[in-house]
């Protein structure tokens, strides 16, 4: 990772903390501003010096001790405790805390008593009981609430963290079952070539050297989409011209390939090697020395539609062509469809004593 990338990821994260730092503080403003809301000039009460404070100054200790549980019990003991399955002791800080809550509105009700000082001559008296036990009541129903809260809240982080793991490993599954399906094409693909090539050199024909060398260009081309799931069709398509031309060396006048392109494929990318299988088995299993044969291939665009058909006759003695080509051919790219393109193709395989043929149509957008 080069010194710009870190730069970008470490202000990435200082970004979210920022942002995370300041919805916290404004929730807060907004849970602890809704007393005032309900009167207005409670906030303009109590005096220090002269001074007024924007909320009583018990209201300030009750809050901030709410503020000081909420994040106690966030960041200490749900994950050191409650997460660990630590229950006695989470039980135990829990009621540490509940006691605490009791201790603290009691000393907030000292503090409000002194700070309001003697009542003056001839105020009616109110019942002082009754009205701390109300306040006392109201105070511990909110801390009940904020200790939920943070209880809730880590619990639907840590769901969420488990979610995001688990959707890693599932991905990181799929990308290692797509490369192996990839590399599987590879020896295939690689094997049957070297054996038309060999077909050349025994015949001592002139094309050899240059079935060498559009040999090694497939294998470069290979080589440089190692890694990379899709690639551009116009680029894809060369691949497939050059392997139809190094098929062709070996084809006598017999067997006859047709090959189009129909439509506009700009800016389409294709799945790497995806159609080589079908293309491969039509060459090993439709081409015979002693028979005509024909090679249907046709690449049609409807926009970001791509209907691939490919046809070709039977050679092979009545054995069942698609069960015999299946292993790393036909179940392979099935399998890489339904990871890459699920719900967006459509595949038909025809397979008959005289003809095979695929129709494929798939949505490369």
């Amino acid at each position: 990772m080069n010194q710009s990338k870190v730069i970008h990821s470490v202000n990435g994260n200082t970004g979210k903390l920022l942002l995370k730092v300041f919805l916290h503080l404004f929730l807060w403003m907004v849970f602890f501003s809704l007393p005032m809301l309900f009167r207005p000039k409670m906030g303009m009460e109590p005096e220090i010096g002269g001074v007024p404070l924007l909320m009583p100054l018990p209201m300030l200790i009750n809050n901030i001790f709410l503020i000081i549980a909420f994040y106690v019990n966030l960041w200490i003991l749900m994950p050191v405790l409650f997460n660990k399955k630590k229950w006695g002791l989470y039980i135990f800080f829990t009621c540490l805390f509940v006691i605490g809550s009791f201790l603290i509105h009691y000393l907030a009700k000292e503090i409000d008593m002194i700070s309001r000082g003697p009542m003056p001559f001839g105020t009616p008296p109110e019942n002082p009981d009754r009205a701390f036990e109300f306040r006392q009541f109201s105070f511990i129903y909110t801390f009940v609430m904020i200790w939920s809260i943070s209880m809730v809240y880590f619990l639907i982080v840590q769901l969420q963290e488990s979610k995001q793991h688990a959707e890693r490993v599932h991905a990181s599954a799929l990308q290692s079952e797509l490369s192996f399906l990839k590399a599987q094409i590879n020896p295939h693909f690689l094997f049957n070539t070297l054996n038309n090539i060999y077909a050349l050199t025994l015949k001592k024909s002139n094309d050899a050297p240059l079935a060498v060398m559009k040999l090694s260009n497939l294998m470069r081309q290979i080589t440089d989409d190692t890694g990379v799931d899709y690639v551009p069709f116009e680029q894809e398509e060369k691949f497939i011209r050059d392997y139809i031309e190094l098929q062709r060396m070996r084809l006598t006048d017999k067997t006859t390939v047709n090959y189009e392109v129909k439509g506009s494929f700009e800016r389409l990318r294709i799945a790497a090697r995806l159609l080589i299988p079908f293309i491969d088995n039509a060459f090993k299993y439709g081409v015979s020395n002693r028979a005509t044969s024909e090679i249907n291939i046709s690449f049609r665009f409807d926009k970001s539609w791509l209907t691939f058909t490919i046809e070709n006759a039977v050679h092979t003695g009545g054995f069942d062509h698609e069960e015999e080509s299946s292993g790393v051919g036909i179940e392979n790219v099935r399998r890489r469809l339904d990871l890459l393109y699920g719900g967006k193709y459509l595949l038909k395989i025809t397979n008959t004593e005289e003809k095979y043929s695929i129709h494929l149509e798939i949505n490369l957008s």
